[in-house]
């Protein structure tokens, strides 16, 4: 293995370890930043989730806690009250203990449009509603008791029996007086899980959820706690008879009736939060929900409350997170399951409903490659930009590094024959030992070799000029037979001291005018010239055919020559500088392959090429080289 191969071997072995050590390092940042995108993708849409679960939360849990606040004589449709004074009809003051006063239920009706009727549940069985007062459901047709609330409670007297609305009602307390006050770990029992769907697996236990899903639900107990009022003590049932009797249906200001107090009814609210049981759809009638809190008159039982229509309450709730996910839903969860930990960040406390989104559109690893593939791409592209950099400048180096040992070698070897002429024939000249009748010869010698000495510096100071772009062009009118009489003129002067027989050819208009330095086409011909020389005195018939022509606007100067060609090996190196071809009896012909990279980079400072049409001309057998130049030199 020669210097050369073993510099390059080791130049290639130190760019693969550097290439290896840094693309592994990128593909190991690669993986963790596309890993820590797929974590911040997850997090945010449970981010989003949660966010959206507590908006819901939170506006049901305002509506409750002001629905958990009414006094307990909101749901009468009328009440006994003691007012301050009362005036009758003429404007004259009544001195009365008790007032009749209507329900603000009965006066301005829901303040929802998902709620469809206010009622209230005794134990006997004796259903009431303050917007369906005694008496005026038998007035009423049946056409158009459709449109009012009174057929809301005959569908839920009808669908809903007292026995089982207090059992279903004891289940949901217990229910939600267990998050308040339960422990804050899940429930382990299989039976308190939620069954996935088939095909999907369950999730893992989420404890940050699930406190998430404890704390929303102990906040919504707490602010129904705070707002529910205090006991009262009014003479309720007196008022009732005696509407029932009368069959009042509204009194006026002017009219109201004047009672005298029986002994009062003390009423209240129990502390237990206000729950949710939802209500199966019937026939023209969709899934309800109903809100209900434990009252108590007497002693006795009371469940007070309101139905709520699901489809419109749904409606209500999607659109307030519209913004964070357009293809949400809501779903019931049935009583009889708990939520389960595993889906808790989901679920609604305040009407033990489950929200229902969309996954992260395409995949999370789609979301996360959405996220960071300008990223990525950006810093993979620095990367292989900088190593192509670092690849091209050790190849550089090497080449740089190649270029002087071979620069060193060729021009060591070339001066190493003129240099032993010049001492010998010294040394020999000067000792007196060379005839009088061969000082001449000796002496032509001499010559000869200071011409080659002088022509091989010269070679290296014009292809340094050309390295530090210190070569300036000297445009001249000319036309094609002049440039070719020079080009001709040198050629016959090298074919002659070669032994060449030499032709030249004028394929061009007569008279064809161009603007170009003469000079510099002239020594890019005698390069080719020489070497064409060099290789073809040792023909049978050594031919060196130069021909002129023009063709598509430019001009092109072909070198023919009958010698053995150029190698295939030969084709790739023969225009860089420092190398020669690689068979003995052309390295035998001197120089130090400066020759045709010097013709090259002049033919590109005309605006033109130098290229190698044939390795073995058809016609002559030899290398055939074409130089092509514009008629008119760029500026």
């Amino acid at each position: 293995m020669t210097s050369s191969q073993r510099n390059k071997l080791a130049a290639v072995i130190g760019f693969a370890l550097i290439a290896a050590v840094v693309l592994g390092g990128m593909g190991w940042a690669t993986v963790s930043t596309f890993q820590l995108a797929k974590l911040n993708v997850a997090e945010q849409h449970r981010r989003d989730v949660r966010l959206a679960v507590s908006e819901i939360d939170s506006h049901m849990r305002g509506i409750l806690t002001s629905e958990a606040g009414r006094p307990y004589t909101d749901y009468l449709a009328f009440h006994a009250a003691e007012p301050a004074f009362v005036w009758a009809e003429g404007d004259e003051e009544l001195d009365v203990e008790v007032v009749a006063l209507p329900s603000p239920l009965r006066e301005s009706g829901p303040l929802h449009n998902w709620i469809d009727v206010y009622f209230q549940v005794y134990e006997d069985g004796t259903w009431t509603s303050p917007q369906v007062p005694c008496g005026e459901t038998e007035s009423r047709s049946a056409a158009t008791c459709s449109h009012c609330p009174c057929a809301a409670l005959d569908w839920l007297k009808e669908s809903l029996s007292v026995a089982d609305l207090w059992e279903r009602v004891a289940r949901a307390t217990e229910r939600d007086r267990a998050l308040a006050t339960g422990p804050e770990e899940p429930p382990h029992s299989p039976a308190s899980q939620i069954t996935p769907r088939k095909g999907q697996d369950a999730k893992p236990r989420d404890p940050v959820a699930w406190r998430d899903y404890q704390r929303r639900s102990q906040r919504r107990i707490a602010a129904q706690r705070r707002s529910f009022p205090a006991d009262q003590c009014v003479p309720v049932r007196l008022v009732e008879k005696h509407l029932r009797e009368q069959r009042v249906e509204r009194l006026s200001a002017a009219a109201q009736a004047v009672f005298v107090c029986s002994p009062p009814v003390y009423v209240g609210l129990s502390p237990d939060p206000v729950v949710t049981l939802w209500l199966k759809p019937g026939k023209g009638v969709g899934l309800k929900l109903a809100f209900l809190r434990t009252g108590y008159e007497d002693g006795k039982s009371v469940q007070q409350g309101f139905i709520g229509d699901w489809k419109r309450l749904r409606l209500e709730l999607l659109g307030m997170i519209g913004h964070w996910f357009p293809e949400a839903d809501l779903e019931p969860v049935p009583e009889e399951v708990s939520i389960n930990p595993a889906t808790s960040e989901t679920a609604i406390a305040s009407i033990h409903a489950r929200l229902k989104v969309p996954e992260v559109p395409g995949g999370v690893s789609a979301a996360a490659w959405r996220n960071t593939r300008g990223f990525l791409c950006a810093t993979w592209a620095i990367t292989v930009a900088v190593l192509a950099l670092a690849g091209w400048g050790i190849r550089n180096l090497v080449a740089l590094t190649e270029r002087r040992m071979q620069f060193a070698y060729a021009v060591t070897h070339e001066l190493r024959t003129p240099l032993t002429t010049f001492r010998l024939y010294a040394d020999m000249l000067s000792a007196g030992l060379v005839p009088a009748e061969s000082h001449q010869e000796y002496l032509d010698t001499l010559n000869r070799e200071s011409m080659r000495l002088s022509s091989l510096v010269q070679s290296v100071l014009e292809y340094a000029r050309l390295e530090n772009h210190k070569v300036s062009l000297n445009p001249v009118d000319t036309d094609a037979s002049a440039l070719l009489g020079a080009i001709a003129e040198t050629l016959q002067q090298r074919c002659a001291a070669n032994g060449v027989e030499a032709r030249a050819e004028n394929h061009t208009s007569n008279g064809q005018r161009l603007r170009t330095d003469a000079d510099l086409v002239n020594q890019i011909a005698g390069v080719l010239v020489n070497n064409a020389c060099r290789h073809t005195r040792s023909a049978d018939e050594p031919v060196v055919l130069v021909e002129l022509s023009s063709a598509d606007g430019k001009l092109q100067l072909d070198v023919t020559d009958s010698g053995p060609g150029i190698d295939r090996a030969d084709t790739r190196t023969i225009f860089k500088p420092f190398r020669r071809g690689r068979k003995a009896a052309t390295a035998a012909q001197g120089g130090i392959g400066l020759g045709l990279a010097l013709a090259r980079e002049w033919a590109g400072l005309l605006g033109g090429k130098l290229e190698l049409v044939a390795r073995h001309d058809p016609r002559y057998g030899g290398a055939h080289f074409r130089l092509t130049i514009p008629v008119q030199v760029p500026a």
